[in-house]
C-alpha cells in the first residue's frame, strides 16, 4: 500500500515538473516574440515621411521613372542620416502636403516658407540658405503696364498656388480677387485658357519651365514686383510622432551649412546659384 502511494507521487511530481518546463518555454518564447516586436517597431519609427513635389530647378519629379533628383532631398536624407534615420519620400502637391503637416499626417517637407500663420502647427529646421526670391506676377505680352503697384491688383483676378505663402499683405488682403490651383503646371494651363488676369509668382523657373512643357510663350511680367528674400527652410510638423527629433536634426542641418556640406551638395547638382 505504501510503496503504491509513492509511486503516484512520484508519477504526479513528475507530470507538474514536465508541465513547469512547457510554460517556461512559453513565457521565454512570449518574451522572445514581444522583443522581436518591439525591435521591428524601433526599426520602423526611425523613417521619417517626407513629402516631394516637382518645383524646379531645386525639385525634380522625373515621371518617366519616377525618380525625385534634388539636392534638398540629398540634404535631408543626410541629415537625417546623422541622427539615425531614413526618410520615406512621397512626390504630392504641396496643397495636399501642406494638410498633412498639419495633422501629422506627413513628417517633413522641403522649401516650407515660414511665417506667423504656420509656426501653429510647423516647426522650422534651418535655414540652410536665405535667398532672393522677388514675388512676380505674370501676364500677357502687352499687359505689363496694367500692374504698376500693390493698389492695381484690385482691378484683376489673380491666379494662385493654394497653400503658398507670398508675403503677409498679399496673403491677408480678403479684397483681392484669387483663383486657386493646386500646382504650377494647373495654374499654367488656367492661365493660358484666360481663367485670370495675371498669377503671383514666387518660383519663376517652375511655372516657366511648365508653360514651355505646355508650349506656352506668350507672357511677360507686370512692372510691379514685391522685393523679396526668404529663408530655405524644411517644414516638420508639430504633430510629427518623430518631433522629439528635432533639435538632433536640426543640429545637424546647422552644421552642414557651417561645414560648407550645403554648397557642396548644390554644386554638385549643378544648382549653387540657388542659394543666392
Amino acid at each position: 500500500m505504501h510503496t503504491t502511494s509513492t509511486a503516484t507521487t512520484s508519477r504526479f511530481l513528475a507530470v507538474m515538473l514536465i508541465m513547469a518546463a512547457a510554460l517556461a518555454g512559453s513565457v521565454n518564447l512570449a518574451v522572445s516574440d514581444t522583443l522581436d516586436a518591439q525591435a521591428g517597431k524601433t526599426e520602423i519609427s526611425k523613417v521619417l515621411r517626407a513629402d516631394f513635389r516637382h518645383r524646379p530647378p531645386e525639385m525634380v519629379f522625373d515621371g518617366q521613372y519616377s525618380r525625385m533628383i534634388s539636392p534638398l532631398k540629398d540634404i535631408l536624407e543626410e541629415a537625417a542620416a546623422r541622427t539615425g534615420y531614413s526618410i520615406h519620400w512621397t512626390n504630392r502637391p504641396f496643397a495636399r502636403s501642406y494638410e498633412e503637416l498639419q495633422t501629422g499626417a506627413i513628417d517633413l517637407v522641403p522649401r516650407t516658407i515660414r511665417n506667423q500663420e504656420r509656426e501653429a502647427f510647423v516647426a522650422f529646421l534651418g535655414p540652410i540658405a536665405t535667398q532672393r526670391r522677388d514675388i512676380l506676377f505674370l501676364v500677357r505680352p502687352g499687359e505689363e503696364g496694367r500692374i504698376q503697384s500693390y493698389e492695381d491688383l484690385y482691378d484683376m483676378t489673380i491666379g494662385v498656388k493654394r497653400g503658398t505663402a507670398y508675403f503677409d499683405r498679399f496673403n491677408q488682403d480678403e479684397l483681392l480677387q484669387k483663383i486657386e490651383s493646386v500646382d504650377d503646371t494647373n495654374m499654367a494651363q488656367m492661365f493660358i485658357h484666360g481663367r485670370f488676369d495675371t498669377m503671383v509668382i514666387l518660383d519663376q523657373s517652375a511655372i516657366e519651365i511648365a508653360l514651355e512643357k505646355l508650349g506656352h510663350s506668350e507672357y511677360s511680367y507686370a512692372h510691379y514686383r514685391y522685393l523679396n528674400e526668404i529663408g530655405n527652410y524644411y517644414g516638420m510638423s508639430r504633430q510629427s510622432p518623430h518631433f522629439h527629433i528635432y533639435d538632433d536634426l536640426n543640429k545637424s542641418l546647422l552644421e552642414m551649412v557651417e561645414s560648407g556640406r550645403i554648397r557642396e551638395i548644390y554644386e554638385a547638382h549643378d544648382l549653387l546659384s540657388e542659394l543666392e
